[in-house]
Parts: C-alpha cells; structure tokens; sequence
C-alpha cells in the first residue's frame, strides 16, 4: 500500500488517485519553491533593513523591465502547466468506460444504499470485483437535502441531488475495505453518514452474488469505529437471476411500467401509440417540439417520469401524460431506466 507525499495523504485505491497525488504533489513543491525564494528573504530583509537610528531610507527604487518580465512569464508557464495536467486527469474521471457495471447509489439522511443489476440492495457497504471499471449513477431520496458521495482511497467525489442523477467511475485494484463519507453537511447525523465499499477478488466478488457468505478483507486505511453497529441489513430480491443470466432489474421495471400503466400510451417493440415507444430510445439523440435536440439518458427520463410536460418530443402532444412524481420510488426509476436499456 502507498500513500501520496511521505504518506499524508490516504492509500491510494485507484489510478485516479496515483495522478491526483502526482500533481499534488507537484503544486507542494512549487509552493515550497516559491515560499524560500520569496518569503524567507522577505523576513530576512525585514529584520535586517528594519528602521533603526542613524539609519537613512533607501532611496525610491523605480521598475525593472526584465525582472517584471520575468516574475511575469514564469508564473503563467507553472499555471498553464498545472492547468493542462488538471485537465487531463479530470478528463479521465469523466471518461466512463463502456464495459462498466453500473452500481446506483442513493443518498438519504443518513445512509447510503447500493442497487444492483440483480434487483439486489445492499445499505451502506458497496460490494464491487477488483480491478473492474464500476459506473456509479448517484441521486438523493426525493424530499431529502443534498449530500456528496466520496471515497478518500479512490479520490473521487460526486455531489447526490434530489431530482437528478450524477455519474462518476473508478477501478480499484486493492482489495479491502474502503471507507465512504458524506462530504457535504447534511444535518444533524452528517458525521456519521459513512459506509464501505468492499473490493474484493473476482472469485469472491462471484460468490457474494449467488448470496453466499464471503470473508471480508481488511480494512485499508482507517477503521471504521464501532462498525458492528452499523446498519447492513441486506435485500436480496432474485438471487436466481443471475443463474439465469436475467437483469432482475429490468424485469423490476417491466413490472413498473406495467402496474403504472405506462404500456397504454407506449410500446416496447417500436410500434406506434400515443407517446414514443420505447423500443431503442434510450442513448439516442431525440428532436423536441421546439427543434431542439436532447440526449435520451437518466437525467431526462427522470425528468419526464416526474415532469412530462417540459422538453415534448417532436409530433406528441403535450400535456397527455400525468405525472408520477411520487409514486414512483428512487428504485423503481432506476428500475424502469434499466428496463428501457434492455430494449435496446
């Protein structure tokens, strides 16, 4: 295990937190650089040329061309280096890759819970293989406040919003256990909002989803205290389904749209009815009533589940459908999204 700059910094549990560190480390030195150069001759100067008796003022000093350009031209090149290094590691958290499993995180005061493909639920520790890209699609329980997902070992941090989803990625290839705070002050219990995300070996990782009994690795990095009184309580909805090669949550959300009646207006194979079918719809780049174009991805399907008279698409009417702002929870929205995905 190695952690960033003589080990101040936490374990580094990913890629993303080796080139977060590196140029960490990088602006540390070019502080330190800075801070000899500058402030301990300043101090020097002060207490050396410090106004005394019998001492006569220095005479007023007027610019220098080549020094100003100097302290000019250096500043800028550190800046736009620093920039451009940034830059390329915050492109790497953004870029997901497309063979991720996705993990759906839902934040409320104060606990985190884990979704899976398989319908199953998991509260406040995240189980995910080592060294595989995990997509994580975050929101916040509707009617609760805002909350931030952040994982100190893996450097990454995603704010949880009420209404919408956020996205971010990571792939670790250390197995343990990892801890998870809520970084953004959330009330009175904001302190102990924490959990775990467990990596463990492919092998393991395996037989927890057949709902068999793993052995945990340690923790890396700081233990949690007193975990036993955490709550870990599981719900595992079909462990068959991956036996059967199914996407229990897509079954979850054929079930959804079925019992809320969304099959009357819409359907599944591309045919015509009132509103679009969904049949290839999601990831596409849909025309609105007004010409403009939209990205059919969580956000605006969230959007139309709870606000379907904004954003119309082209030849619909507006205003048909009701809203199911809700009646519909956190879940079965993950659940109806993971649905028209498998229509694809």
């Amino acid at each position: 295990m190695s952690n960033g700059l003589w080990g101040t910094l936490p374990i580094q549990g990913t890629q993303f937190a080796k080139d977060w560190d590196a140029l960490y480390t990088f602006l540390f030195w070019v502080c330190a650089f800075f801070f000899v150069i500058i402030v301990v001759p300043a101090i020097f100067f002060i207490v050396k040329y410090r106004e005394r008796p019998g001492i006569k003022p220095a005479s007023h000093i007027e610019h220098n061309s080549i020094l100003e350009f100097t302290w000019t031209v250096i500043p800028t090149i550190l800046a736009l280096i620093i920039f451009a290094w940034g830059w390329e590691v915050y492109k790497k958290t953004t870029q997901i890759p497309p063979n991720a499993m996705t993990v759906r995180v839902v934040a409320k005061s104060w606990n985190w819970s884990f979704q899976y493909d398989d319908g199953r639920i998991v509260q406040t520790d995240m189980y995910v293989p080592e060294n595989t890209p995990v997509r994580l699609l975050i929101t916040s329980e509707k009617n609760d406040v805002l909350h931030s997902f952040f994982v100190p070992n893996f450097r990454i941090k995603k704010d949880a919003v009420p209404g919408m989803f956020t996205t971010t990625w990571f792939e670790s290839g250390m197995s343990g256990q990892h801890l998870i705070f809520c970084t953004e002050y959330c009330g009175a219990s904001h302190s102990n909002m924490m959990g775990r995300v467990v990596v463990l070996s492919k092998d393991e990782f395996e037989k927890w989803k057949w709902g068999k009994d793993v052995q945990l690795p340690p923790p890396v990095g700081p233990e949690f205290l007193n975990w036993d009184q955490q709550a870990s309580a599981e719900v595992d909805l079909r462990k068959d389904a991956h036996a059967k090669g199914l996407n229990q949550l897509a079954q979850q959300g054929a079930q959804v749209v079925q019992s809320m009646g969304c099959v009357s207006c819409h359907s599944s194979d591309g045919s015509a009815r009132i509103g679009p079918s969904y049949h290839k719809i999601f990831g596409r780049e849909a025309v609105l009533a007004d010409g403009s174009k939209v990205q059919v991805d969580e956000n605006w399907i969230r959007e139309k589940i709870e606000t379907p008279h904004k954003r119309t698409l082209a030849g619909y009417q507006v205003g048909l459908m009701p809203s199911y702002k809700g009646l519909m929870t956190d879940s079965e929205i993950f659940a109806v999204i993971e649905y028209l995905k498998s229509l694809n």
